[in-house]
């Protein structure tokens, strides 16, 4: 059984985004996909854990862009000049012509913070949407996730509670699961400071 270092921290890890991006770029033959498809790929896996776990992976804020949900932090490190050596720089190389590709190879081993259990959710997100491209998955997370809201060209925070509720908690659960996770991040916060 494969038991991830981080598995229950349920902190935000900007490598466990490495790794989980790693892993769908490796499923790519060309090991390079748009950056677009990898974030919308990202989030579905978080929330898809959501959904069948009652909590996420990665812990990353959510947010209703412009051409769908994503996950924030994630989404910064994709775009944004990074330190070398930060957890996603070793795993994911800068976007170029609007793609991002994987930054070196890697053996299934390597891929050490990764749960099990979030591995079979990977597998199950690139079931579902790895035949898709960028436009094409982008149009399903703006029909099909909910949660999303436009935000006239900005962004705006989709909030656990929301996407709990989307998902089919009723509003007491749901407020109860977002209140447990909303503090696991505060105290991730602490801890990180």
């Amino acid at each position: 059984m494969r038991i991830a270092r981080k598995e229950q921290s349920r902190i935000f890890d900007i490598e466990i985004s490495g790794q989980m991006a790693a892993w769908f770029l490796g499923k790519n033959p060309r090991r390079a996909m748009p950056y677009r498809k990898l974030i919308k790929l990202l989030y579905m896996a978080e929330r898809t854990a959501i959904k069948q776990m009652g909590y996420p992976i990665l812990g990353d804020h959510l947010v209703s862009t412009p051409y769908g949900p994503a996950l924030r932090r994630t989404l910064n490190y994709m775009k944004k000049d990074r330190p070398p050596h930060n957890g996603w720089t070793e795993w994911i190389s800068p976007i170029k012509d609007h793609a991002v590709s994987l930054a070196r190879d890697y053996n299934p081993e390597d891929l050490d913070l990764l749960s099990e259990a979030t591995l079979d959710i990977l597998a199950e997100v690139w079931y579902r949407f790895g035949h898709m491209d960028h436009w094409k998955i982008s149009e399903y997370t703006l029909q099909n996730c909910r949660e999303w809201e436009n935000p006239m060209g900005s962004s705006l925070p989709i909030s656990y509670e929301r996407i709990l509720r989307v998902l089919g908690h009723s509003e007491e659960k749901a407020a109860e699961i977002a209140e447990e996770l909303e503090d696991r991040r505060e105290l991730g916060k602490i801890l990180l400071s």
